[in-house]
């Protein structure tokens, strides 16, 4: 629940300029339909950004949690309020990263996705996802190196809420579950 309230409170409206691959020096990758990107271009993506904050999602394609909780951050967009960007945690060179991203496709061809850099991130999933958890978890929260993750990131680049299981109350199956 802390979650949700917390995605809601901060459900204003968020508009990635479509020239933030230009201004942030985002590549392309030669693998697959995708950007590469690392935490300063998460950061640039939300200093670029019309409005006060940016939501990022991370996902796996076999990540039980991360398909399940995926439509809530695409309802969040449909409300026309926040735009989505998807961070893949699986390598460039992974074959489930294209389940990934037809995944994503499969609920809309314009949410905004990239794949974490192997150069900076190496390709073992479980190594990627807990450098990349490590970098983005501010010393005030409990790092927590699962899947599925909010990632709140203001304008001035500051990483203000990173979700992890324990914000369902341990229910992660039922994020929209009444008190």
């Amino acid at each position: 629940m802390k979650l949700l309230h917390l995605l809601f409170l901060l459900t204003f409206s968020i508009n990635i300029p479509a020239q933030y691959s230009e201004l942030c020096n985002i590549s392309n990758s030669e693998k697959i339909d995708s950007e590469k990107i690392d935490i300063d271009d998460l950061l640039c993506i939300a200093k670029n950004a019309d409005t006060p904050f940016t939501i990022f999602y991370t996902l796996a394609s076999w990540c039980e949690p991360c398909r399940l909780h995926f439509p809530d951050a695409v309802d969040l967009e449909k409300t026309g309020k926040v735009n989505l960007f998807v961070i893949l945690v699986e390598s460039e060179t992974d074959k489930r990263v294209v389940n990934a991203i037809n995944f994503i496709k499969s609920y809309s061809k314009n949410i905004k996705y990239g794949v974490l850099k192997n150069e900076v991130y190496g390709t073992k999933t479980g190594k990627r996802n807990n450098k990349f958890v490590t970098q983005i978890t501010p010393a005030r929260f409990e790092l927590i190196d699962d899947y599925g993750k909010f990632i709140v990131v203001d304008k001035s680049g500051t990483i203000l809420f990173v979700s992890n299981w324990k914000d369902y109350d341990k229910d992660w199956k039922n994020a929209k579950k009444n008190d």
